[in-house]
């Protein structure tokens, strides 16, 4: 079985818009990159503009889709990318470079994938194109899983990014029963199973896991490290681990796929090992929570 390919069932109906049609008002170029037998094809979004002001240099936005779309994504008539268009146009945001990467419709991005992006994509859109250093992340469902990892993973790179109702969830095969039942039972238990499933799929130990699961990943990045003096006294090591972007994470009380309370836990944390972040809950509103306009205006406030 394909990684994650229980998603497309469980996810098929809540893509909204999947495979409109791309808006013809858009400037977009395809692109690719693959190691050895890994490919990973990505789509890059120029503002209006573009070749008109020869000198001016941009912030590149990475869009991460959800399930059940592909690097097109961003770009599809009314919605996001074309949303962002109008409002750049009305001067209420200012133009970024968007590049968009998919691996597949239903494949987040880690491990080969992740350094396709990070190591292959980046580099090459960064030489092409005239970003101008800022780099931020805005990622959805699917997406806002990818987005969280990588931006976990190169906090050096991101200045800022949107997670917004990321389908993840913090369960796996080698948690006791006892562990299982209980998560089961506080959290909800809707996808946990499969996600145990697909984890154990995808991971041959909890260790292999552990350095990709965002979970881990916030626990170990908010662990105080310390060494010990000669007399056997603590002692605070100097900072070394690159200071991660601002966040902001993002869910709706409406969510139909059962997210809010497996986003509260992933906010409460984030909130319990220091990791800074807005937290914001969308009243009467489902898993697209994607359009509402504050997440671009604060993703432009970041990129300034």
């Amino acid at each position: 079985m394909k990684p994650y390919v229980w998603i497309a069932l469980l996810l098929l109906l809540a893509v909204s818009g999947c495979r409109l049609p791309v808006s013809e008002s858009m400037t977009h170029e395809g692109g690719g990159v693959s190691d050895f037998n890994m490919e990973l094809d990505y789509e890059v979004w120029l503002p209006d503009g573009y070749d008109k002001e020869p000198d001016r240099t941009y912030p590149l936005l990475v869009w991460f889709h959800g399930g059940g779309e592909n690097e097109l994504g961003w770009g599809r008539e009314g919605k996001i990318g074309d949303i962002v268009q109008q409002r750049v146009k009305k001067g209420e945001l200012q133009p970024f470079i968007v590049v968009s990467p998919s691996a597949g419709a239903f494949q987040p991005i880690f491990r080969t994938y992740d350094k396709l992006v990070v190591d292959y994509m980046l580099p090459a859109v960064e030489k092409k194109y005239r970003t101008n250093g800022t780099v931020v992340a805005f990622g959805h469902s699917m997406g806002g899983l990818s987005a969280l990892i990588v931006t976990l993973k190169h906090p050096e790179l991101f200045k800022a990014a949107v997670i917004a109702s990321p389908f993840v969830f913090d369960t796996t095969p080698w948690d006791t029963e006892e562990q299982k039942r209980e998560f089961d039972e506080t959290l909800g238990g809707r996808f946990n199973r499969n996600w145990r499933y697909q984890v154990g799929m995808n991971f041959s130990s909890r260790e292999k896991y552990d350095q990709w699961s965002p979970y881990s990943l916030l626990r170990r990045r908010g662990t105080i490290e310390i060494e010990l003096l000669s007399d056997g006294a603590p002692k605070l090591k100097p900072g070394q681990r690159p200071q991660l972007g601002k966040l902001l994470l993002t869910v709706g009380d409406k969510d139909q796929l059962g997210l809010l309370p497996h986003n509260t836990h992933l906010h409460e944390l984030m909130v319990e090992h220091g990791i800074e972040h807005e937290w914001y809950v969308q009243k009467g509103v489902g898993h697209g929570t994607v359009e509402d306009p504050y997440l671009m205006d604060w993703l432009n406030e970041q990129a300034k």
